[in-house]
């Protein structure tokens, strides 16, 4: 047990040395932390202005009564959103609102610009904005001076920095590790898990490595519930940026587990928006049960790929494209990844026996 605690205080030892010597010789005039907190500082400094505020307003008005004078309602959906290029294209999460009346982008500079929706991909929850005043952004050139981080570098045990911009003038930071990667039912590809506290309204805000470069744009949280009410998995929670509904939960819940997607998957989704209006994803054509030897067909769309392809009711999906498939959740992932026309194959189990079966998809 001595020896053990030795090498352990051995250890700590060597690994403080080594803390001296890379900040040596300025650690001579300023203490170790001091010198840390300015690397810090100077990351934030360089990915922040690449970081807005995004206001979505939605006015709806109604008359109850003839006589009664009409009521306006309003609400607002704020959130973070990252500048992507000098066109004045921003990417940010999916609204709450499902019509927004008016959307504003609030600059680092505090310049207010309004902004159109280009589109939006509901299986990454990504959407795209662009500026109306784009010359500004072009002047300023925010664009060119965000750096563009490796998300494939980013592992278990990773430093990483959260940072939104969605209240008050200043950003919103938080230090985390990145425990890993994983993956979400409601959304395709693997995204970065790490264990840093999001303030509700900074989805859609980026993640940014320790070399000041954004690597990621967070897009949901996942929060355990104070009780024991589905303890297993979770409540996920996405969105959070109704400032009422933020308060409750930031009172009742516990904390969270934020999640964000690599950089990589974020500008792919948002160039294809911007040159399509959409992303073409793949479409199979099958109503699906799940069952203990994989997923079970229930209907097949007439007319569908699947259709064409020989597929029929009761059919077991087991395989994707060699990939097995254990839940809805696995097969939605692999068919809406893939581009329509793509010709795919698929193990199936009929009446006890296996089959491949080639199905060209279609498009969602």
């Amino acid at each position: 047990m001595y020896i053990i605690e030795s090498k352990r205080r051995q250890l700590i030892i060597g690994m403080l040395s080594l803390l001296f010597y890379a900040v040596a010789p300025s650690v001579a005039n300023e203490s170790v932390l001091k010198l840390l907190e300015k690397e810090f500082q100077k990351v934030v400094t360089d990915a922040r202005p690449a970081l807005v505020k995004v206001v979505a307003t939605q006015v709806t008005s109604m008359t109850s009564l003839p006589d009664m004078e009409k009521l306006v309602f309003t609400r607002q959906n704020i959130g973070s959103g990252i500048v992507i290029d000098t066109d004045g294209h921003i990417v940010t999460t999916t609204f709450e609102l499902e019509t927004p009346t008016k959307i504003e982008v609030v600059f680092n500079n505090e310049e207010v610009s309004t902004a159109e929706l280009v589109g939006i991909d509901t299986f990454t929850d990504i959407a795209v904005l662009r500026v109306a005043e784009a010359i500004h952004l072009q002047k300023s050139k925010i664009a060119a001076r965000v750096k563009w981080g490796d998300s494939s570098k980013i592992n278990t045990g990773s430093w990483v920095v959260t940072m939104g911009s969605s209240y008050g003038h200043s950003p919103i930071v938080s230090f985390g590790i990145v425990g890993g990667w994983d993956t979400l039912d409601q959304l395709c590809g693997k995204l970065i898990k790490i264990n840093a506290a999001v303030t509700p309204g900074n989805n859609g805000g980026a993640v940014v490595n320790t070399s000041g470069e954004i690597v990621g744009m967070i897009l949901a949280v996942l929060t355990e519930p104070p009780y024991n009410v589905n303890s297993s998995t979770g409540t996920l929670l996405q969105k959070e940026r109704d400032p009422d509904i933020s308060q409750f939960f930031v009172q009742e819940l516990s904390p969270e587990i934020t999640f964000a997607m690599p950089i990589e998957m974020v500008h792919s989704v948002a160039k294809e928006i911007i040159e399509h209006g959409k992303v073409a994803r793949g479409w199979l054509g099958v109503e699906v049960d799940v069952g203990e030897s994989g997923v079970f067909i229930i209907g097949v769309e007439e007319g569908s790929p699947a259709d064409e392809s020989g597929i029929l009711p009761k059919d077991i999906i087991l395989e994707f494209n060699k990939t097995p498939v254990r839940s809805y959740a696995e097969l939605l992932r692999c068919v809406v990844s893939e581009r329509p026309k793509t010709k795919v194959q698929l193990k199936i189990g009929r009446n006890g026996n296996t089959q491949h079966r080639t199905v060209i998809l279609g498009e969602k």
